[in-house]
C-alpha cells in the first residue's frame, strides 16, 4: 500500500486526473448498475401483473353472454380471437365449477415455452347460480425484452460519458502538466528528475523565490513593529587598487555591476541597502516577531555576492575582491518613540556600522566573520556552520569571540545553489552583453590571486 501510494504520488498530473477518472467512473458502475438492474426487473414484473389482470378481466366481460346462453360456439370465437390478435396470450381457457375444462384456445408455435408463461385465473359467478373459471397463460418475453432494451440504452449512455469523462481528464491533465512544465522551464534550476510529477518540479523551481520565516508567525505578532534586525557589511577590499589602475570608464562599468548585483540580491533576500562608506557597503536584513530566518538571509547574500562577484572579476579580468562581518543590532529598533528620538537612533546605527566595518577589516578576502551572538541565534538544526577563531575579537560587542562563517548543511546548500541560478538567470536578461555565465568551478570562500 505504501509503494502504490508514493507510486501515486510521483505520478503526472495527467496520470493522476486519469485515474481519477477511472475510479470514479467504475465507482459509479459498481453502485448504479445493480440498482438499475433491480429496478429493471422489478417494473417488468409488476408491468406483466397489470397487463394480466387487465386482460383476464376484458375476457370476463367477453364470455359472461356466451357461458350465460351455453353457446360453446360463440364462446369458442371469443378465445381464438384473443389468442390470436393478442400476441402475449398463449392460450385462453374456460373451466366449470368441477374444474373441467369447457372451452380452450392455444396458440401453436414450435418455440413455445410454457414453463416462462404467467398464469392468471379469475372465478366468474353468473345470475344462474352458475360458477365458473376463466384463466389467461401470458408470454412476458415481450415485456422483458423492452424493459430490458431500456435497462442497456441506459448503460450504454453511461458508458459513453465515462468515455468522455476519461477523454476530458487525460486532456485537461495534459494541459494542465504542459502549462506546469513552461512555468518550471521558466524558472532556474536543473532539477529533472523523471520520478517528479509537474507540481513537485514547480515547487522546487520556485522554492528559492520563496523565503518562508522558520516559524509560523500569530495575527497578532504581524501586527507588532520590528524586534530584530542584523548589519551586513561588504568590503571592498581592493578598490583603492581599482582606482588607481583602472580609467574612470572601466572602474564605473565594475561598480555599475557590482550595484546590480547588491540590487538583485537584495531583492531576493528581502536587504534593505542602508549606505556606503569606508570601502564597505551596509545592508539591514529585518526579522519580525518569531522570525528568525533573517540571520540565513544575511548569511546567503553574503555566500551570493561572494559567488557572482568572484564570477564577474573571472571574466572581465577585473572585480572587487570582497570580504563581510554580520552582527545583529542590538539597538531596540521597535522601542517607542517618545523614549528614543531619531537623532540617537542614528546615532545607535552609525556606531554598529563603524564596528562591523572593522571587524570586516579582519576577515580574509571572501569569508564572513561573525560573532557568538549570531552563532547561538541561529537553531542547530538549520545547518549552518561556524568555526572559532582563537584570540580574535569583534569590536561589536566586547570580549565577543569571532567566528568564521565555513559551511551550509547539503539541505541548506542546495536551496542556495537554485537561489544562485536564479539571480544568474536574472542578471543575464540585464542589458548588459558583457555578463555571461562562469564555467569555472563554485569555491565560495578561496581568495582571488592578485
Amino acid at each position: 500500500m505504501d509503494t502504490l501510494s508514493e507510486h501515486l504520488k510521483k505520478a503526472g498530473i495527467q496520470k493522476k486526473l486519469t485515474l481519477f477518472a477511472v475510479f470514479l467512473s467504475l465507482l459509479s458502475f459498481l453502485l448504479i448498475t445493480p440498482l438499475l438492474y433491480v429496478q429493471t426487473v422489478s417494473l417488468a414484473k409488476s408491468q406483466v401483473q397489470l397487463f394480466g389482470q387487465t386482460m383476464n378481466r376484458q375476457l370476463l366481460g367477453q364470455v359472461r353472454q356466451p357461458l350465460l346462453n351455453e353457446d360453446a360456439v360463440s364462446l369458442q370465437v371469443v378465445l381464438d380471437n384473443l389468442v390470436m390478435h393478442t400476441a402475449m396470450v398463449k392460450s385462453a381457457a374456460v373451466f366449470k365449477s368441477d374444474a373441467s375444462l369447457f372451452a380452450e384456445s392455444l396458440e401453436h408455435s414450435p418455440t413455445l415455452n410454457i414453463t416462462r408463461h404467467e398464469i392468471f385465473k379469475q372465478s366468474l359467478s353468473l345470475p344462474n347460480a352458475a360458477s365458473w373459471q376463466v384463466q389467461l397463460s401470458l408470454d412476458p418475453s415481450d415485456i422483458n425484452r423492452q424493459i430490458m432494451r431500456i435497462f442497456w440504452s441506459i448503460i450504454s449512455v453511461g458508458l459513453a460519458l465515462c468515455a468522455l469523462l476519461l477523454y476530458w481528464a487525460r486532456r485537461t491533465g495534459k494541459d494542465i502538466a504542459t502549462r506546469l512544465q513552461s512555468l518550471s522551464a521558466c524558472l532556474p534550476g536543473d532539477e529533472d528528475n523523471a520520478e517528479d510529477d509537474e507540481i513537485s518540479l514547480l515547487e522546487k523551481r520556485i522554492e528559492p523565490l520563496l523565503l518562508k520565516p522558520a516559524t509560523i508567525v500569530n495575527e497578532h505578532a504581524l501586527s507588532e513593529p520590528t524586534l530584530e534586525s542584523c548589519y551586513l557589511a561588504i568590503r571592498c577590499i581592493n578598490l583603492p587598487q581599482l582606482q588607481a589602475h583602472l580609467s574612470h570608464d572601466n572602474l564605473h562599468r565594475v561598480l555599475k555591476r557590482f550595484d546590480d548585483i547588491i540590487a538583485t540580491t537584495g531583492e531576493l533576500f528581502k536587504g534593505e541597502r542602508l549606505s556606503g562608506a569606508n570601502n564597505c557597503v551596509y545592508l539591514r536584513f529585518v526579522a519580525t516577531a518569531g522570525d528568525s530566518n533573517f540571520l540565513l538571509r544575511a548569511i546567503s547574500s553574503h555566500l551570493a555576492l561572494v559567488e557572482l562577484q568572484r564570477e564577474q572579476a573571472s571574466d572581465e579580468g577585473a572585480g572587487l575582491i570582497l570580504s563581510s562581518a554580520l552582527a545583529i543590532n542590538t539597538a531596540k529598533t521597535s522601542i517607542d518613540a517618545n523614549s528614543h528620538c531619531q537623532f540617537m537612533q542614528d546615532t545607535a546605527t552609525e556606531t554598529a556600522l563603524q564596528q562591523l566595518t572593522a571587524t570586516s577589516r579582519l576577515a580574509d578576502p571572501w569569508q564572513l566573520l561573525t560573532n557568538e551572538m549570531v552563532k547561538t541565534k541561529i537553531p542547530a538544526e538549520a545547518g549552518i556552520y561556524f568555526e572559532a577563531l582563537a584570540g580574535a575579537s569583534t569590536n561589536s560587542t566586547q570580549g565577543s569571540e569571532a567566528c568564521l562563517f565555513t559551511d551550509l548543511g547539503s539541505e541548506q546548500q542546495s536551496l542556495f545553489e537554485r537561489q544562485l541560478a536564479y539571480l544568474r538567470n536574472q542578471l543575464s536578461e540585464n542589458n548588459q552583453p558583457h555578463w555571461q555565465h562562469s564555467t569555472s568551478s563554485n569555491p565560495l570562500f578561496g581568495a582571488i590571486e592578485s
